[in-house]
This record gives structure tokens, sequence and C-alpha cells, in this order.
């Protein structure tokens, strides 16, 4: 008696389906890797004690507290991250709750600020730029935050005895544009337009630095200054 076997075909896919497969995995990986690439990156924040007669600080984002070891003055918090946007910060006195002074500001997204406590009570925010200098040369920005000068004030810098005008009218509270300077320069301050020194600033810099001065000071007998590195 003879059997009969009957083989069933093998079920295939047809090319079109598997290519249809294909292009669904691959456009799914280009979405997640397009995904990654477009993160966007967060803003660096630090924060700065320039108010000359205050107690220490602790610096808060969004109510969140910010610093691990209260901020006394000319002292400054490193780098610390948040995302993109409007955000409230507040200086309050360390270990208490009273706030010294408070701000809303938009950080950038990618982009780097100080948030400096000034001696008029303010939080005031300034965007730093990370760019760096040549080799052998620092960057330097001025800001003045003293409540004694009030009205413009002019910056000379002076290297290898030679001195020569660098900065011309600059305002109470506003930043002036970074400078890239020989790191053996040093600096001195007066009111715009008069050639009497009000402050001489004989700052030590280093080569590659990035750096922020700051003014400060109540009075005509307390201004002096304070160099934050940014990098």
């Amino acid at each position: 008696m003879k059997t009969t076997i009957n083989y069933k075909k093998p079920i295939t896919l047809s090319l079109s389906f598997f290519l249809l497969m294909m292009f669904a995995v691959f456009s799914c990986f280009i979405s997640c890797r397009s995904n990654v690439n477009n993160a966007t990156p967060p803003a660096g924040v630090m924060a700065v004690n320039s108010a000359q007669a205050s107690t220490p600080q602790d610096f808060y984002i969004d109510n969140t507290k910010q610093n691990s070891s209260a901020i006394a003055y000319t002292q400054s918090t490193g780098y610390f991250y948040v995302i993109g946007g409007n955000h409230q910060t507040q200086f309050e006195t360390s270990s208490t709750t009273t706030i010294s002074a408070s701000g809303s500001f938009s950080f950038a997204p990618g982009a780097y600020y100080s948030v400096f406590y000034t001696d008029a009570k303010t939080a005031n925010a300034y965007q730093n730029d990370r760019t760096m200098p040549q080799q052998a040369d620092s960057r330097v920005r001025f800001i003045n935050l003293s409540t004694a000068l009030n009205s413009n004030v002019d910056v000379t810098s002076t290297v290898g005895g030679k001195t020569s005008g660098l900065i011309s009218a600059l305002a109470y509270q506003a930043a002036s544009a970074y400078m890239e300077v020989s790191s053996a320069s040093t600096f001195s301050l007066s009111a715009s337009g008069s050639s009497t020194v009000l402050l001489n600033i004989p700052v030590v810099l280093q080569a590659g630095k990035i750096y922020t001065i700051f003014i400060s000071g109540t009075t005509s007998t307390t201004i002096t200054y304070s160099l934050v590195a940014e990098n």
C-alpha cells in the first residue's frame, strides 16, 4: 500500500512586508538618535555674595537650595545646572528663612550665568561668556556693584609700567564686556572722566582663566574689589 505524504509549503514573508518592517525599525532608530542629539542642554548657574556687610547666604532656585556651604561675602559657588527657562531665585540668610533678596530670571539652555547678592540687597543676574583666551592671556570683565559708586566709573590697565584706558563710563550695577588682557595686568578705577584713582586693583591673574572683577562697598572708605574665577 502506497503512502502519500502531503508536505505543506513553508509560510514566507513577502518581500514588500519585509522591507516595510525594516523601514519601520530604521525609522525608530533614527527617531531615537534624533531625540538624544536634540536633547536640550541645561543652563549653568553660579551664585556670588558681593554684599560687603552681609552674613553668609544660602541660594535657592525655585525653592530648592543649591549650595552645600553657606556663601560668605566674596565667596561663590561652583556651577550647578538647571533646565533652561524662567526661574525664581532667592538669597536667604543661612540657617534661617529670612529672604535677603529675590529675583526672577530667564536662563537660556546651554548658557552660563552668575547671580550676585549685592550691597543694595538685590539679586542681579549676568550672563557669562566662556570663550577661552589666548594661551598667555586672561579674559576679564568688571561689574560695579558698590552703592558708593552709583555714578559711572572708568577702569585703566597697567602692564609692564604702561597704563592705558580699558573701560569707559561703566554704570552702577552694569557689567562691562569681557576683554582679553595680559595675565600680568593690574588695574585701577576712577570716577568717569577723572584722573584721581579711587581704587587700585592689583589682582593676580592666571593665563587661560576667565574672571569677573566686582566692585563692592557702601562708603568711599570701604570700596574694594573681588575676583571670581569662571572656569
